[in-house]
């Protein structure tokens, strides 16, 4: 597979649609990027955040916010790379949180995050693993250590660890995980 395609491929599946991005007209990235759409500027981009290391799997965009599903390989793993979800500020224009899944020995496909989502309250992320709920970190929880990223590790799993191409929703404090191999699921989250 050419370069050239490979790269248009990835640019269609990592991208968020300008229903769900917030205060901008959409957002994409690549393993080197995450551009913010302005399409008020000739160039069409109005922010350009760099980013290494990590594949993009999936990608939620919500004011200040911008989440990405990813394979990451530069924290300390046992079992080779791990799955995160990566937190980037608009505002400060840089990674600002990593919330991390527990360590895997599941196939690339299995473990790759298939839908990302937070709000000031969660931020989710599921791949064949489950559902994972993190607590949402919150500007004033990282005054201490402004130059410095935090990793977050899940507090709870929803879904068992075999699903099949899942994804979720959520609504009123209830999530519901849906898999093409079972029936789907529910659980009130705390």
């Amino acid at each position: 597979m050419s370069f050239l395609l490979r790269n248009v491929l990835f640019f269609l599946n990592c991208r968020a649609r300008s229903s769900e991005v917030e205060g901008n007209d959409g957002v994409f990235c690549t393993q080197e990027s995450i551009n913010v759409f302005d399409f008020r500027l000739p160039s069409g981009v109005g922010l350009n955040i760099s980013r290494q290391g990590a594949s993009a799997n999936s990608i939620f965009s919500c004011g200040d916010t911008i989440l990405i599903g990813s394979t990451e390989t530069r924290l300390p793993v046992r079992n080779g790379p791990r799955s995160c979800v990566q937190q980037y500020s608009l505002r400060k224009g840089k990674l600002t949180a990593t919330y991390a899944l527990p360590d895997s020995n599941s196939h690339s496909h299995h473990s790759s995050m298939t839908q990302v989502w937070g709000n000031s309250n969660f931020v989710m992320g599921i791949n064949g693993m489950g559902l994972f709920v993190f607590d949402a970190l919150r500007d004033e929880s990282m005054q201490f250590s402004a130059d410095r990223e935090h990793i977050v590790e899940a507090k709870e799993t929803v879904g068992p660890d075999d699903l099949y191409s899942p994804t979720f929703d959520y609504l009123g404090s209830r999530a519901l995980v849906i898999s093409r191999d079972r029936p789907a699921m529910w659980r009130y989250l705390l």
